[in-house]
């Protein structure tokens, strides 16, 4: 019997592909700390490692397109919702035979994660060339509302089209602590009545030093932050978040220290001298 050769060989491949799909792909998943302040964005670092000895490559025709979702459930064990686009994009994504990709996710952006309680998750690989899903490990984390250090309150005027200020709104910054095991760290929320516009990473609690603070005739926020014993940041923060200026200083015979001119409504860094990248703190 004549065999046409081609025609076989494709046979073959095609009568295969279910096998080589089982043990095409091993997933993990961890997460760069278990205890996150609530609002703050939350990140999976998503590890895929192409165990079939052929390059997968996710796209946009229907054969290669793929999603990377997740499986969250609270303490109660009640899955968590899932915002409109909960899927990772993957098209344009080619892991090549024996590679590991690692993907960072911002698992808040496409999940409802505001409320404080306890989460785990797993994150899973739908594929359309795949007969079946490949998942991840468990992860554990905590969301929970921290305590707050301090807060300031400022007034933003609402400016109409005529340029002139209508009625003064309310905006408020807090420093919120917090704990993970024997570590405190520091973020700055930024908020009002309806809304978080943004939570900032600040720094570790450093022994007994403290944050100092200070608004000006903007309502922008001035903050120095010690790093070390000797090293401090000074970080200019808008109503929204947005880091206006961020410079360093060092300690000298004075500490760098915030100052107010009660006139101008002008905050000014007095004390120590700012830093050299290259000598005092790389």
């Amino acid at each position: 019997m004549k065999i046409n050769l081609p025609i076989f060989l494709l046979s073959a491949s095609l009568a295969l592909f279910p096998c080589w799909c089982r043990a095409q792909l091993a997933m993990s998943l961890k997460m760069n700390r278990s205890h996150y302040l609530q609002y703050e964005t939350i990140y999976a670092q998503v590890s895929i490692r192409n165990n079939s000895g052929h390059s997968i490559v996710f796209g946009e025709d229907k054969r290669l397109q793929g999603k990377l979702l997740f499986k969250i459930i609270d303490s109660q064990r009640i899955p968590i919702a899932a915002i409109s686009t909960a899927s990772y994009p993957m098209a344009g994504i080619i892991i090549d035979a024996g590679q590991t990709k690692k993907l960072v996710v911002p698992v808040s952006h496409f999940y409802q994660l505001k409320r404080c309680d306890t989460y785990r998750l797993y994150a899973y690989i739908e594929y359309n060339q795949f007969e079946d899903v490949y998942r991840s490990n468990d992860a554990v984390f905590e969301i929970s509302e921290g305590i707050v250090a301090w807060e300031k309150t400022v007034g933003i005027p609402d400016f109409s089209l005529s340029g002139k200020p209508q009625q003064i709104k309310n905006r408020t910054y807090k420093m919120v602590c917090l704990t993970e095991g024997s570590r405190k760290s520091n973020y700055l929320v930024i908020e009002d009545k309806k809304r978080v516009y943004n939570v900032i990473f600040i720094s570790h609690e450093l022994g007994e030093e403290r944050i100092s603070y200070d608004t000006d005739q903007l309502s922008r926020l001035h903050l120095m932050i010690p790093m070390t014993p000797k090293i401090f940041v000074y970080l200019i923060v808008d109503i929204n978040g947005k880091i206006d200026e961020e410079s360093v200083y060092k300690r000298t015979q004075t500490v760098p220290s915030l100052v107010r001119n009660p006139e101008t409504g002008k905050v000014y860094v007095t004390g120590g001298n700012k830093a050299d990248k290259e000598i005092d703190y790389r």
